[in-house]
């Protein structure tokens, strides 16, 4: 097996290779991934451009926006384990010692379209955490956030769920009998971040949390799209937009 864990802390290449520390770069950020939220926080805030960072597709613009008297950063990520991973390696060495990510999932279990998951742990069926991390099924969650994210949601009357996630990097393969096993395992939905963001979070000594919502259906005998191919349909980006907002508040900046 080649994903083996090396706890050598000195790599060849490191992100302040490439990134420096920003003065104005406010320590926690909230990340997401549809580009239609992206064009729905830029109408609804003022917002700064402090710096960027991104691959060779693509560049990110990490913004700055003042929200309830705090600063707080906002960037639209990448999807899959090693691009999220990698923009956010960057972003640490930046100055992000807070990260709040939130995206979409399929669900496990009987959930409506958009309800809240929160993950307590997450199966690593991907291949990068096992750069960060020693090897093992799964990588828990920092449970103190996990505890304050159901807080969060009970105060604010937000329909949730809690289990573990299913975290993959190959969306064309997950197969009824993975399903399966996954479910058995207590997985409750299937993404493709949390475990390796979790595992850069322990890694680097930041503060990680994670939220989902639910856009499509693994519960049935025949797959459901629902909303994850329809966005022109999907309506409600500003409500999520505060939601994480405030989370991120509630969560890091007390």
């Amino acid at each position: 097996m080649i994903l083996r864990y090396d706890n050598d802390k000195n790599a060849l290449i490191n992100p302040s290779d490439f990134k420096k520390k920003v003065e104005s770069m406010p320590e926690t950020i909230v990340t997401f991934f549809e580009t239609k939220l992206l064009d729905e926080f830029l109408k609804m805030f003022k917002t700064e451009v402090v710096c960027e960072t991104g691959v060779a597709c693509k560049r990110h613009p990490i913004y700055k926006i003042n929200y309830k008297g705090k600063d707080l950063a906002v960037v639209q990520a990448g999807v899959g384990a090693p691009y999220s991973v990698g923009i956010f390696e960057e972003i640490i060495a930046m100055g992000a010692k807070n990260i709040l990510m939130f995206g979409s999932c399929g669900t496990l279990i009987n959930m409506k379209a958009t309800s809240i998951i929160i993950p307590t742990s997450a199966i690593r069926d991907e291949g990068t955490s096992y750069h960060y991390l020693e090897e093992s099924d799964e990588v828990e969650l920092d449970q103190k956030f996990v505890k304050k994210l159901e807080e969060f949601c009970k105060k604010n009357n937000i329909e949730y769920a809690m289990g573990k996630t299913w975290t993959t990097d190959a969306f064309y393969r997950e197969t009824r009998n993975k399903l399966e096993e996954r479910v058995k395992q207590g997985c409750i939905s299937v993404e493709m971040e949390c475990s390796a963001m979790a595992a850069l979070a322990k890694f680097r000594n930041v503060n990680f949390s994670e939220f989902f919502y639910v856009t499509d259906f693994l519960t049935k005998e025949e797959y459901d799209v629902g909303i994850l191919n329809d966005k022109e349909n999907f309506s409600g980006e500003d409500k999520i937009i505060i939601i994480a907002l405030d989370c991120a508040l509630d969560l890091f900046e007390q």
